[in-house]
This record gives structure tokens, sequence and C-alpha cells, in this order.
């Protein structure tokens, strides 16, 4: 059996595309419902108080959709990557795969082309019943938007995925690897309060699609991608020297 193979029977047989498809679904529902219930809902735990806010637009669906899965839909895929790309985590397993190819690194690529392909099949899926329950609900959202805006999106996913990779080459365990990971994942975003450095930052991607939807031009996001295509392919080498470096 290829490793190409192994590893997609791997993430279909353990339902690990299930935790992250099913996490970006439910807040691809709870999204739209929550934005266009919002009054009803405040009003509800306000008691006598009245608060008034304003009617909701096309664009808070996509926002509420997107606030949820940059915190726990990002978490999933992080959780889920670093069980498979935390290749050395258990020593015995390791040392059996490292036999039966001519190099260690030849174990990282169907991984991170599998993981990074299940995270943008759930964005997708998010996406589209976010898109079709802000549209019923709400209002129309506009298409071109909508489609750059998640290709964005799937494209910071594919850097998160090698921030996965680069990590379990340099720390031993899932665990270390996922806060290793994640620590680098949440640095970025703090920066980005810095508006000179934000522009050119992976996380600059992450809400891209709320920002086009309310009429931000594309090309303020050349930068960003920039980086994160140059950036991606450079973890993805730091993991695969790390792989083949280590011994077990």
């Amino acid at each position: 059996m290829s490793l190409w193979r192994l590893e997609l029977l791997r993430m279909v047989r353990t339902h690990r595309w299930a935790l992250v498809v099913g996490v970006y679904a439910l807040f691809g529902v709870l999204g739209p419902v929550t934005a266009r219930y919002l009054n009803e809902i405040v009003a509800n735990f306000a008691g006598e108080v009245t608060i008034i806010m304003p009617d909701p637009r096309p664009v808070d669906g996509v926002l509420q959709f997107v606030s949820n899965t940059t915190q726990l839909g990002l978490l999933a895929v992080v959780i889920v990557a670093a069980s498979a790309l935390a290749i050395d985590a258990r020593s015995e397993v390791a040392a059996f795969l490292r036999t039966r190819v001519s190099h260690p690194a030849a174990l990282l690529w169907p991984r991170y082309v599998v993981v990074t392909a299940t995270a943008v099949a759930a964005l997708v899926v998010g996406t589209a019943v976010a898109w079709v329950l802000t549209t019923v609900l709400i209002g129309a959202l506009p298409a071109g938007a909508m489609l750059v805006g998640t290709a964005l999106g799937a494209l910071y996913l594919a850097f998160a995925v090698a921030v996965l990779a680069a990590a379990g080459a340099v720390t031993r365990g899932m665990l270390p690897t996922v806060f290793a990971a994640l620590a680098v994942l949440i640095v970025l975003p703090i920066l980005g309060v810095l508006p000179p450095v934000q522009p050119w930052l992976p996380s600059h991607l992450v809400t891209a699609v709320v920002a086009l939807v309310d009429g931000e031009p594309a090309r303020e996001y050349l930068r960003a991608v920039g980086v994160t295509i140059v950036v991606t392919p450079l973890l993805l080498v730091l993991a695969a020297r790390g792989l083949e470096r280590r011994e077990l």
C-alpha cells in the first residue's frame, strides 16, 4: 500500500475528517442564524432593558462564521494536523515507517497534502453552508468576493498546516507539536495590531472574505499572499530537513 493511500485511509477511517468538516459546517449554520436573530436573542436576555441594535446585513452572517472558525475551526485543524504530522511521536511506529522509505521526508508529503486538503474541504463546506443560509435569511452576498475570500482562507490553512509540519519536525510528541504551532499562529495576529506589519502577515488572510464582502479591494491582500506563498514551502523544507536529521 502506498503512503498516499495509507494517509487517505487513515483520515477517512479514523473519522478525523468528520471533526474538521463538522466544526466548519456547524458554524456555517450558526453564523448566519446568530446574525439574523441576534436582536431577538439579545431582547430575550435583556429583560426590561431596551437594547437597540442595527438590522443585520449579509456581511454579518459571514462575519459570525469567520469569527467562530478562526478560533475553534482552526483548533480542530491543528489537532487533526498534529495527529498526522507529529511523525516521530510514537518511536516504534516511526521506526517501522522509516524502514519502508528511502528518505524520512517521504513520510511528510502525503500527510501534509491529505491534511491540507481536508482542512480546505472543511472551509469550503462551511463557507457554502454560511453563504446559502445568509442569502436565505438576510440577503445576497457578492459571489466574486466570497470566492476570492474563500481562496485566501484556503491559502492560510495551507500555511497553518505547514507550521504544524515544521513544529512536528522540531518537537517530539503530539502535545508539544500542538503547543508550538498554536504559539506561532497566535503570535501572528498579535503582531498584526501594528499597522505597518499587518498587511504582510499570513494571518491577514483569515478575515479577508469578510472585508471583501464589505467592499475592500482584493489588492489589499497581495502582500500577505506573496509572503504566505514564499513562507509555506520554506516551512515544509524545514520540516523535511528536520525529519532527515532526527535520530530516533
